[in-house]
């Protein structure tokens, strides 16, 4: 069990217990999602704090549960302790920790980004889901309607065999070059780009991808096109196991600086994916540490200008990048 690995790398940094809060990693480690607040105790004899709204899950724990209707009434006796750094609120941190010696349980996320068997299955299927989704949407007239219009119809076709991963993201001409802009009543126009962002939810994991279409591309709309697809194939070339993760995003600004575009990439190149839409690793031209096999990551590269291009695909590292969206990239 996962719970077990996690025990011994707590007990080799000299740590009594650790408090997992964050529901995704209580799931990581026991197979249980909680719906409501948890707390996850790990120590010799692991404990699940589940609410009463979570009752129904008590049986498909593999560790001893405990349901309790205060938590306030946990009692947390051991002095050197892990948590959750970037997730845990400071009230539960003043309230239970104070004056305890804390370390950050950062192993528990490079567990999470080499993931098995099962994990990229779940991955594949949702993914498949998203590019089955994207195919029916851009197959669509869609001038004369609203972002909001085309995003609901996004939702609502992931919703018929899946959960949303995230509010699609469906930005039109000038909205195109808002890296995350959130979908208006603005109506879409013939010549405009248009920024397609999706991603489906199967057993907990999560996919993304992306794609930009425009229905009368003009000659700079195709010039740019050409260019982020042309970037994107060069930093895929770089997800291979062994490589630098900030590789990957150095790459893509290298392509993009020869044509006096990097100032247009506003973002990082890519994330890690699965339990949340993103996780580590990050991949930014700052990025420390190494691609592993069996990490899956994003890589969308983007312009944003007048208008913006962004693509995204989903790519399963290996000793050769294996790119896991199989929907064909078109202007």
């Amino acid at each position: 069990m996962r719970i077990n690995l996690a025990l011994q790398k707590l007990e080799e940094r000299g740590l009594e217990c650790g408090i997992v809060l964050k529901p995704e990693n209580i799931y990581y480690l026991t197979e249980v999602f909680p719906t409501a607040f948890a707390v996850l105790l790990l120590k010799e004899e692991p404990l699940l704090y589940l609410s009463k709204m979570d009752i129904h899950l008590v049986s498909k724990c593999k560790i001893d549960v405990d349901i309790i209707e205060n938590f306030k009434k946990i009692h947390i006796p051991f002095k050197k302790i892990g948590i959750e750094e970037s997730y845990m609120s400071y009230k539960f941190y003043r309230k239970k920790l104070h004056g305890k010696k804390i370390e950050d349980l950062d192993f528990i996320d490079e567990m999470r980004k080499i993931k098995d068997d099962k994990e990229i299955e779940k991955i594949k299927k949702s993914l498949k889901i998203a590019e089955k989704c994207m195919k029916e949407i851009i197959d669509l007239d869609m001038e004369g309607k609203s972002e909001k219009e085309v995003s609901a119809q996004i939702s609502k076709c992931i919703k018929e065999k899946a959960e949303l991963a995230f509010l699609p993201i469906v930005a039109s001409g000038k909205n195109s070059a808002i890296p995350h802009h959130s979908p208006t009543n603005k109506r879409i126009k013939k010549k405009d780009a248009i920024i397609i962002d999706l991603g489906a939810k199967v057993g907990y994991y999560n996919s993304d991808i992306t794609r930009t279409i425009c229905s009368s591309p003009d000659e700079k709309f195709l010039e740019v096109y050409s260019i982020v697809v042309e970037c994107q194939k060069a930093a895929i070339k770089e997800c291979y196991a062994g490589n630098k993760i900030k590789n990957i995003d150095i790459k893509a600004r290298e392509i993009f600086r020869e044509y006096n575009l990097e100032d247009y990439f506003l973002h990082s190149c890519g994330h890690g994916i699965g339990l949340e839409v993103h996780e580590p690793p990050k991949i930014s031209k700052n990025s420390e540490g190494i691609l592993e096999k069996n990490m899956v990551i994003t890589v969308e590269p983007g312009i944003y200008k007048e208008f913006g291009i962004r693509i995204e695909d989903m790519i399963l590292v290996d000793k050769k990048p294996k790119i896991l969206s199989k929907l064909r990239k078109l202007p």
